[in-house]
């Protein structure tokens, strides 16, 4: 038997090789990181108020936030007493030059709720 490495010879990495590779993996994931978390959300949206108008519709009210006029579509919906989803609704806000909207929601029920909730509002595709 020969050995392989004086009959082929062998290829050694120096030694800094792989803390080199190592350091650079880590900044590249930290600039990342930073880069996400430092960009601005296109949209804000926080429910501003719910009323239980009757047993089979809630009104919601959401105030959204765009800081460039895009159009919004978002998501709400009401809740019964035991958790239980009773009625859901999307909608499209159109864009507009105002930076900040309110938005009155009307949710058809299957039975009475006792609040509204804000699932999601995104920018629109």
């Amino acid at each position: 038997m020969t050995d392989l490495s004086t009959r082929y010879g062998s290829r050694q990495r120096p030694r800094w090789f792989w803390p080199t590779i190592a350091a650079i993996g880590i900044t590249l994931g930290v600039a990342f990181a930073a880069w996400v978390g430092f960009q601005k959300d296109p949209v804000t949206a926080r429910m501003w108020a719910y009323d239980v108008v009757s047993d089979r519709q809630v009104t919601v009210k959401v105030d959204i936030v765009r800081p460039d006029p895009l159009a919004v579509t978002c998501t709400v919906y009401a809740q019964a007493a035991d958790h239980a989803i009773v009625g859901e609704k999307t909608v499209d806000v159109p864009a507009s030059e105002r930076e900040e909207v309110r938005v009155t929601i009307d949710i058809e029920t299957e039975r009475r709720a006792v609040n509204g909730v804000l699932r999601t509002c995104v920018p629109a595709d």
